[in-house]
């Protein structure tokens, strides 16, 4: 038996949310008994987005379901950091507690001042550097996401992270490389995934990516995974370590939005289409895989515009990509701009390009059947009874899947030799050989 009070967290939104929610859970469980069940805690911890209309939204769901369950509840993320008069005002009276990120090192201190009966509104007060440390991974133990940095200095126009978090603030190298070797300690990690809004720009002091990649190298990672770097801050040096270096995978994503230079200009981006290419080209004649974002309707967009992009997509540059429509997001320099577009129009040309895009990637699915591919065995699908896994030029959570039929049973995190019979959808199933 144990009085300890029983703590959740629920945690929305991005990757890099996902490692503050693990920084707590940490944190919390040396103090609390942390439960999966809104009906068997006393507390809940909501870890928000608060990034896109949609994000907003489902973060004020999650909050209200809470609510009916009669637990005390602490919103975290970034919904209260956008939104700062949200503990001021009452304006969500089912919450008993608002925290900003700079706070969350006394998360259990204020667990404990909420069971108090307690109300508070912690607002940042000028983080200088992102929280790092211990966490309780909620991934497969093999792979792990790695925050670099937090906050933006890009001011894309349609973008409100630097509002909600601040400037560009690096993690100190000295306790990355803590965190990389605590993770492989405790968890046997051996994948890790670089993130950040911008993980390219990464510099601490006298320290840069290339230097940073060497430490992490060193400190025990077999692999690493490059996410979220903006293209103009792409360098030969690095498209060299990604082509040479085994321990840095062949892959990069590469967050383009749009290829067009008036549209560029226009999201406050840095790069030119000329740029673009010229730097897909390099990659590719490297063998780097590519995957990339892009925003469709962005104000202004003209037809001719758009079907700019949708032919770069069928040039096959990219491997992988997302397509969103606009979201015109208040405290941004494009939600006054003219000539926003309709929303029928945006769902229109979301469409084309997705079903290029699934073309591109389906042909290339079927060039794989018959071949052995090395897949990392990630987790077991029960609902559907098939062993899943990643290879390495495909993200475990984001990328097309590789459905795995073995005869004798598989090891979490292990490497195997998967013959690829045919494709699903858009993901490839095997045979472990």
């Amino acid at each position: 038996m144990t009085n300890k009070a029983k703590v959740g967290l629920i945690s929305l939104g991005c990757d890099k949310n996902r490692v503050e929610s693990e920084y707590m859970l940490a944190l919390l469980a040396k103090e609390f008994d942390i439960v999966n069940q809104l009906d068997q805690a006393d507390v809940v911890i909501i870890n928000t987005c608060g990034f896109i209309e949609s994000a907003v939204k489902e973060s004020i769901d999650t909050i209200m379901d809470a609510s009916s369950y009669g637990v005390k509840i602490i919103v975290t993320g970034c919904l209260n950091m956008r939104y700062k008069n949200l503990g001021d005002d009452q304006l969500l009276p089912e919450v008993s507690a608002f925290v900003d990120n700079q706070h969350y090192p006394n998360i259990c201190q204020i667990v404990y001042n909420v069971l108090e009966g307690e109300q508070e509104n912690l607002k940042n007060k000028g983080l200088k550097e992102p929280i790092s440390g211990e966490r309780i991974l909620t991934t497969p133990m093999h792979y792990a996401n790695l925050r670099i940095a937090d906050g933006c200095d890009n001011h894309c126009t349609y973008c409100a992270i630097p509002r909600i978090r601040g400037g560009y603030k690096a993690v100190p190298p000295e306790s990355l490389v803590k965190e990389v070797r605590y993770l492989i300690d405790n968890y046997g990690t051996s994948e890790f995934i670089l993130v950040a809004q911008d993980v390219s720009r990464y510099r601490y002091q006298d320290v840069d990516l290339l230097n940073l990649l060497d430490k992490i190298e060193s400190a025990g990672a077999k692999k690493l995974r490059l996410m979220y770097c903006y293209p103009e801050a792409v360098s030969k040096d690095l498209i060299k370590r990604l082509s040479f270096d085994d321990k840095i995978l062949p892959y990069i994503d590469l967050p383009l939005q749009h290829v067009d230079d008036v549209v560029l200009k226009a999201m406050n981006r840095k790069s030119t289409y000329a740029e673009i290419i010229s730097l897909l080209e390099d990659l590719k004649s490297n063998d780097i895989t590519v995957r990339s974002t892009f925003i469709s309707g962005f104000p202004g967009e003209s037809e001719e515009q758009h079907q700019k992009l949708l032919n770069f997509i069928k040039q096959g540059y990219i491997d992988y990509a997302g397509f969103f429509p606009y979201f015109r997001e208040e405290g941004t320099k494009a939600y006054s701009m003219p000539d926003q577009i309709k929303q029928s129009v945006k769902k229109r040309r979301v469409s084309e390009l997705r079903a290029a895009e699934t073309e591109i990637v389906l042909n290339r699915a079927n060039q794989t059947v018959g071949k052995t591919l090395k897949v990392t065995f990630d987790y077991v699908d029960f609902d559907k009874n098939r062993f899943v896994g990643h290879t390495d030029r495909t993200h475990p959570e984001t990328d097309p899947k590789v459905f795995i039929k073995s005869k004798t049973p598989l090891e979490t995190g292990r490497e195997y030799d998967v013959l690829i019979k045919g494709v699903t959808g858009l993901d490839l199933k095997g045979e472990n050989v």
